[in-house]
């Protein structure tokens, strides 16, 4: 199993903020690996500019070279690295670095949901086997900090149980350290 990365560093984290970045290491993640000629059609953009953040990525570990998959020297392969990376915005404490942190965040959602409303409108397309499956949920729920952090790495599937655990709280009035938690899930099948 391949570890799980901790980025605590803004500038490494900075190399996430650009847009174009983004959308070049999640089409890495969805494509597999592939040359930046081809990354350049998938976002109609000069290879000379995908071949510049595609070295930036890797400079900061998001991505790497593929070498075996060259075909002659000219030719240089990409592909996202092992693992996952994460952060957490409380690790990034000067003005600067938390301005970073909360850009990438901002960022971030708004991919999310832009990606989220791109499958509505393409949902039909997809056919009856994925519209079954494609789910979105929303929940309230009553918890402490710690048992937010435990929900986060359970499965949407018990979202029922957590519920009703801060209903039953609240009726008997135990609220202390308590608070609405709002709980956003999307999943739906994605074409690059």
């Amino acid at each position: 199993m391949t570890e799980m990365r901790k980025i605590t560093s803004p500038e490494t984290l900075k190399a996430m903020a650009q847009p174009l970045r983004r959308r070049l290491y999640r089409l890495l993640s969805q494509l597999g690996p592939s040359t930046a000629g081809v990354l350049a059609k998938k976002t109609d953009s000069d290879p000379g500019q995908i071949s510049y953040h595609l070295r930036e990525l890797a400079k900061h570990g998001f991505i790497e070279e593929a070498p075996e998959l060259a075909k002659d020297r000219r030719e240089r392969w990409w592909r996202t690295t092992p693992g996952s990376s994460t952060w957490d915005t409380a690790d990034f404490d000067t003005p600067e670095a938390r301005a970073i942190a909360d850009t990438v965040k901002r960022q971030m959602i708004a991919d999310e949901f832009e990606r989220a409303v791109q499958w509505e409108k393409d949902r039909d397309e997809w056919g009856a086997p994925w519209n079954r499956v494609a789910t979105s949920s929303e929940s309230t729920l009553f918890l402490t900090p710690e048992e937010l952090a435990e929900l986060n790495d359970e499965l949407t599937a018990l979202v029922v149980k957590w519920s009703k655990r801060g209903r039953e709280a609240r009726a008997e009035g135990r609220v202390e350290n308590r608070e609405s938690v709002f709980l956003f899930t999307h999943n739906f099948p994605e074409r690059p």
